[in-house]
């Protein structure tokens, strides 16, 4: 039985605050998906209020059109009118997420399957199945929840609506907070990514970060570096741009497509190109891993899947047996989706990740310094040194651009690998500027790095993982899915530092600032 965590009126503002509730209607018959004892049947309860007409459930109080969930979370967690799942089962099938990328769909398979102690024929009953949707919506619930009762407030969503967009407004203000005030590990400190030196000038602390970008990728509008979302992930142009799908899909081509064609005459020939490749079996098998592939490489780019690429020199008959002094005028083409470039990740050398930012149209230089600047808005939060494979056009980017001083206030070292392998020596911003040997901050007495320069590079392994999972999503649940399992992984890494002796703690200066900065 489930009854609602109050039994009287809790509206101040009501005559019969405080007063007994009365049964609304018979119990309601309900599944319930539990962690130990699998899935059984239930009844729950629901109250109202005479006076206020307020409607009491085992997990809300509806009053008007708006739903308050009560404080805290409740053992069981409703995601469906008829269907609950235990707090602890929608735990484990977030971990699951998070430690083996593990979707919504074989989730809910997984737990079907394993209930072994059901009758064979209860199994193929419809309410003993738990479906993707119930574990999708179960995610987001517990999550807002836990983001509610972390905040000391209360979460409010419409009554009224689908499911599917019930929840999308209360995930747009987290996706917010998140963007703006950065991770509840923002203002996080540990030995293992601070460190005391001394010089010259006396002792103190220097501290680091790592950033890095990795291809994942959500659709988005076919307009380069546009961030309006689409209205669903299927479309190609957002509201603004949709007046682009009249044009060829040529680059630079302004004339209209042809009737059923998606471009012009003059490039009908790419289009008659791109079918036949389309069909052929190699590309097919190719699109499919791209497809399927779970953790991108810069080898694989899952942001430009081949169908949507079409790169020709203007004769299609075959290679010239000479080229051109001046070069084949080459045709480029998008039939498909246009993706967003990549996620961004800022993270500390113990592991933790602060920050997450997607890049629309490339990882360039500029957006990687926006970033810096917008991530750390705070006075004193700016790190003393930044690790980045490109820090030699970061700091080439910053010496010319008029009013930044970022690189005269910070180190900006190349991580040891890619400073050997990938950088020329003849550059005084490769030899010099941000050659990791130069800062003596970095090192340990014996000529050892005292930090993990290549952190964000092996957070990238575990953060591509989610490429499969993610890469259909809506613009609010993308953003929404990244921030929840990048703050359960800095859980799990601060529960680490903790057991390991490096002493995880926050620096208050920053903590609470962070509170107050907004845009």
């Amino acid at each position: 039985m489930l009854y609602p965590a109050t039994t009287v009126c809790t509206d101040p503002s009501c005559p019969s605050h405080g007063r007994v509730l009365r049964l609304w209607e018979d119990p309601k018959r309900v599944t319930m998906f539990s962690l130990a004892s699998g899935v059984f049947e239930g009844f729950a309860v629901a109250t109202s209020c005479r006076k206020c007409r307020a409607t009491y459930y085992p997990n809300y109080v509806v009053r008007g059109d708006v739903r308050q969930y009560y404080e805290g979370i409740p053992d069981y967690v409703q995601v469906a009118d008829h269907t609950y799942i235990e707090n602890a089962l929608l735990e484990h099938f977030t971990m699951l997420s998070v430690l083996s990328w593990t979707s919504s769909t074989n989730t809910a398979h997984i737990y079907h399957e394993s209930m072994s102690h059901l009758p064979s024929d209860a199994r193929d009953i419809p309410r003993f199945q738990l479906r993707t949707e119930h574990t999708s919506d179960g995610f987001v619930l517990l999550a807002l929840l836990r983001d509610a009762k972390d905040r000391g407030s209360v979460l409010e969503v419409p009554n009224s609506g689908d499911q599917q967009e019930r929840f999308k407004d209360a995930m747009i203000a987290r996706n917010r907070r998140i963007q703006f005030s950065g991770q509840p590990e923002y203002a996080h400190w540990c030995q293992k990514c601070h460190r005391r030196f001394d010089d010259d000038s006396g002792p103190h602390f220097v501290d680091c970060i790592v950033t890095d970008g990795i291809s994942i990728g959500r659709p988005c509008c076919g307009v380069q570096n546009c961030r309006e979302p689409l209205r669903t992930p299927q479309d190609h142009w957002c509201a603004r741009h949709v007046h682009q799908a009249a044009f060829c899909v040529v680059d630079g081509c302004c004339y209209a497509h042809r009737q059923g064609f998606r471009t012009c005459d003059s490039h009908a020939a790419v289009e008659d190109h791109h079918v036949a490749t389309g069909q052929a079996l190699f590309t097919l098998r190719m699109r499919l891993q791209r497809a399927q592939v779970t953790h991108p490489t810069d080898a694989i780019e899952p942001d430009a899947p081949v169908e949507e690429d079409v790169d020709l020199d203007d004769t299609l008959d075959g290679p010239c047996p000479e080229k051109p002094v001046d070069g084949n005028r080459r045709v480029r083409a998008r039939f498909g989706r246009r993706r967003t470039h990549n996620e961004q990740l800022i993270v500390r050398p113990c592991g933790i990740i602060t920050a997450r930012e997607t890049f629309y149209g490339a990882e360039t230089t500029p957006q990687v310094l926006d970033m810096l600047h917008k991530k750390h808005l705070i006075p004193g939060s700016m790190p003393r040194f930044v690790y980045y494979d490109n820090n030699c056009g970061l700091y080439k980017h910053c010496a010319a651009t008029a009013g930044e001083d970022l690189h005269t206030r910070i180190g900006l070292p190349v991580d040891v690998f890619h400073w050997k392998c990938k950088h020329k020596k003849t550059d005084v911003e490769c030899s010099f500027h941000c050659n990791p040997h130069m800062f003596p901050e970095l090192l340990n007495g014996d000529r050892s790095w005292y930090f993990n320069s290549s952190r964000a590079e092996q957070t990238n392994v575990w953060f591509g993982g989610y490429h499969a999972i993610v890469r259909e999503m809506g613009a609010v649940k993308y953003e929404f899915f990244l921030d929840e399992m990048i703050l359960r992984k800095n859980e799990l890494t601060r529960a680490k530092l903790e057991a390991e002796g490096w002493t995880p703690g926050y620096r208050d200066d920053i903590r609470f600032a962070g509170t107050n900065v907004s845009l």
